[in-house]
């Protein structure tokens, strides 16, 4: 069994707030129209599924063993086939002692060769029972071509996990970038950031601004600008990608004024990038609630106190209790980053109204059973799903959005789905991931930004811990596409059709990567969306070209 299982890396980072603006309504969303176009995966249906000399995650011993000299210290990794792993590396001082909340520090140089041949500890974390990680954890992983390239495009991932849990390189492989490097030719970089109470904590009396998991993002990113072509690849034409927390992490990275001139182009996969974050009275509150948690609240000496706290202390303290709903349908989310007006100046959608926001070109996605996750994983928490549930839910839902909870009835109507949890995970689904999503993407090409977006369809991802009931497209499942490594336990490698997928969705993502467009190799042509054309990539068994994808529903909540 993984650390994380598929759980844990596609936990969402859910905001609960009401949506800020209206959207647009005039034709029927997910229409075909009369310019779609509809194709299947592969043109002529004809391609190989992933053979044997793809890259398989394990280093190959009989290889001698590839060393870089990158300015941060010399590094010794292991080699698979096609593809060199430098794993571990440390980018930041420990996050220890009195770094504790502090900004990152960059790691001083060293000059003995350094083994990068593990990845390193996962961030202190506590999410769905686990408890897990260390304090010393900011590391960062490199996957790159063998031979090493020179100048190849370079692909940072940005993990999510609800800013409470995950790491960059999951320890299943899941988010290796090994196949991603030895079939396309790219550099590809994950990292640890800090997380929960060590990342997100806000206590101005001890130097805590509440940012200090985004700064490690940042700082991450600018040991790749400073690093990178050691290993083959080009400073000046990186991507960040992310998926859930790590996509709501990549919007904020186009607004942040320290992470400008950093990268070149984003992707965003379930970001729900147009929800509100914590304002600095929220996150003080938080944090408060934290110290007090800890006993410390009453202290002479409040930083001493909160220090000398131990690691398994402070990662739980304060954390919401609750169900899985409880934790979805907080108004405030107290372990996300938040308005500072330093770090992160404004809410998402105030920066880029105002243009002050990063000219590069995004894609932008979202999944069409967004919601069935997160039921399933109330329900495999304990969770007794019925009709009281759902009443609960839609009047929650009502409560943060100020829709009247008779038109979320008229809009999800009982009678359409057989079985009550589907009829929880539609509305939660959209309101929660997909619009705020859908939002953002038009936002930004509204302000005139090239913005290519997607809805993923495909029903038949695996999922580590099936339950007895078919969850469809849900959070998370189009991470293995990209990535190319099955997410069920013990069986890494996909059946035909799911290869074919992942050839073509990979084969997107890395001509994006690579110049900013995804169109190309006899792909299925993907249109970017306009100030007047809103126009989507459905990627299923088919890719299609459609208007207005899930515009009724985003309709409800984008008021």
């Amino acid at each position: 069994m993984t650390r994380y299982l598929a759980i844990l890396a596609a936990f969402a980072a859910l905001a609960c707030s009401p949506p800020p603006s209206p959207t647009d309504a005039s034709s029927d969303a997910g229409s075909m129209g009369s310019d779609a176009t509809d194709a299947h995966i592969i043109n002529d249906g004809a391609i190989d599924a992933i053979d044997d000399a793809s890259a398989d995650g394990e280093a190959d011993a009989s290889l001698p063993p590839p060393e870089a000299r990158p300015p941060a210290g010399p590094l010794r990794g292991t080699r698979g086939r096609g593809f060199q792993a430098f794993l571990g590396i440390p980018y930041a001082e420990p996050p220890v002692g009195d770094r504790r909340w502090r900004s990152p520090v960059a790691k001083a140089p060293w000059t003995n060769v350094r083994d990068a041949i593990t990845p390193g500890a996962a961030c202190a974390q506590s999410g769905l029972g686990n408890n897990l990680g260390a304090e010393d954890c900011l590391f960062i992983n490199v996957h790159t071509p063998d031979p090493r390239p020179t100048n190849a495009p370079v692909m940072v991932w940005i993990h999510g996990g609800a800013f409470v849990f995950g790491e960059g390189l999951q320890t299943d492989r899941g988010t290796a970038g090994d196949i991603l490097a030895q079939r396309y030719g790219m550099v590809v970089v994950s990292m640890n950031y800090r997380l929960g109470n060590f990342g997100f904590f806000t206590s101005p009396s001890i130097g805590a601004n509440g940012n200090q998991g985004f700064e490690d993002q940042q700082l991450a990113l600018r040991w790749v600008r400073d690093n990178v072509s050691a290993f083959g690849g080009d400073p000046n034409n990186v991507t960040i990608v992310g998926e859930s927390a790590g996509g709501i992490s990549v919007c904020l990275h186009l607004v942040a004024p320290a992470s400008q001139g950093l990268y070149r182009r984003a992707v965003s996969q379930s970001g729900l990038c147009d929800s509100a974050l914590p304002t600095r009275a929220q996150a003080e509150m938080a944090g408060t609630d934290v110290v007090r948690s800890l006993g410390c609240d009453t202290a002479p000496d409040l930083g001493a106190c909160m220090r000398g706290k131990t690691m398994p202390e402070v990662r739980t303290a304060g954390a919401l209790g609750g169900n899985v709903f409880a934790t979805l349908l907080a108004s405030t989310r107290s372990s996300w980053p938040s308005i500072d007006g330093t770090v992160l100046p404004g809410q998402f959608r105030e920066r880029v109204t105002a243009g002050s926001v990063a000219d590069v070109p995004m894609i932008f996605g979202w999944n069409r059973d967004e919601g069935t996750l997160f039921v399933a994983l109330a329900e495999l928490g304990g969770t007794m799903i019925q009709e009281s549930t759902r009443a609960m839910v839609l009047d929650s839902l009502a409560s943060q959005s100020g829709v009247d909870r008779a038109a979320i009835d008229a809009q999800y109507p009982r009678s359409r789905y057989s079985d009550v949890r589907l009829a929880i995970a539609e509305p939660l689904g959209h309101f929660a991931l997909a619009c705020p999503s859908r939002r953002a993407a038009k936002l930004l090409a509204e302000r005139g930004r090239t913005v290519f977006t997607y809805r993923f369809d495909f029903p038949d991802a695996a999922f580590q811990l099936p339950p007895d009931w078919a969850l469809g497209a849900f959070h998370s499942a189009e991470i293995q596409f990209v990535f190319g490594r099955s997410a069920r336990v013990g069986m890494p490698r996909f059946n035909a059709e799911q290869s074919m997928l992942h050839l073509a969705m990979s084969g997107y993502w890395a001509r994006f990567v690579r110049g900013g467009d995804p169109n190309g190799d006899g792909a299925v042509p993907w249109m970017p969306r306009t100030m007047t054309a809103e126009r989507s990539l459905v990627i299923d068994r088919t890719f299609a070209m459609r208007d207005n994808v899930d515009r009724d529903p985003c309709a409800l909540w984008d008021r």
